[in-house]
């Protein structure tokens, strides 16, 4: 999948959410999106699975204009995407393994094959052992991983992901991000958002951008991320 937005803000009740972004998303690469807290980042996100439109400028989700895309469209494209929320969105009254296998299900797989994939991703993130569980019975790390899992599950063209290791030790965040890779050499387009200094360096990233207040400040965000490497210092 590939995206291109043109000189596109967003406001929220008055509030300016994205000024005047203009970036273009290849397909097949990895964008890393990094800046401090309230930056912006979240917005651009959820413009690119299309929950919110600009405010003013140009969106193109595949080509297509996005304010031409109806409900129904909206709801295909979707599915070619994997969608990790930083919030992660489980539901509390399924178990870990049918959040992820009913996912599978609404995606057309069938139930021998969304099984099998579920399996496989629970293992991958080192997560099995908590298959049988429901969220509220886990950790909100444990929760994070069931979310990048899911989101991976269906070997999506895109994969979309919001702050994906907030949650997460070292070891982890090294583990998600050789994931991540691994589905780039597949062939997805990755687009991460991400204020994580450790992660940030773990990735590989073939475009990265910076945004402070809602602003593009730099296609290098190597000031940004020193900056949060010596928030997190201090901490």
């Amino acid at each position: 999948m590939h995206f291109e937005l043109q000189n596109v803000s967003v406001t929220f009740d008055s509030i300016l959410a994205l000024n005047n972004i203009s970036v273009q998303i290849p397909a097949r690469s990895i964008l890393l999106i990094t800046g401090p807290t309230g930056s912006g980042k979240t917005t651009l996100l959820r413009l690119l699975y299309a929950d919110v439109l600009p405010t003013e400028g140009t969106l193109f989700i595949n080509g297509v204009h996005a304010t031409s895309l109806s409900r129904r469209r909206i709801q295909q494209l979707r599915r070619s995407m994997g969608i990790c929320f930083q919030d992660v969105r489980l539901l509390d009254e399924l178990t870990v393994f049918d959040n992820i296998y009913l996912t599978l299900l609404v995606r057309k797989f069938t139930s021998t094959n969304a099984r099998n994939r579920t399996l496989d991703v629970l293992v991958r993130f080192g997560i099995s052992y908590i298959r049988e569980k429901f969220p509220s019975e886990c950790s909100m790390g444990e929760r994070h991983l069931v979310g990048i899992a899911r989101a991976v599950a269906s070997e999506p063209a895109c994969i979309i992901a919001d702050e994906p290791t907030g949650n997460l030790d070292v070891d982890t965040t090294s583990l998600v991000a050789r994931e991540l890779r691994k589905e780039y050499e597949r062939g997805a387009t990755i687009i991460v958002a991400t204020h994580d200094p450790f992660f940030a360096a773990h990735l590989p990233a073939t475009h990265r951008i910076a945004l402070f207040e809602g602003c593009y400040v730099s296609p290098n965000p190597s000031t940004v991320m020193q900056e949060e490497l010596s928030n997190s210092q201090t901490i």
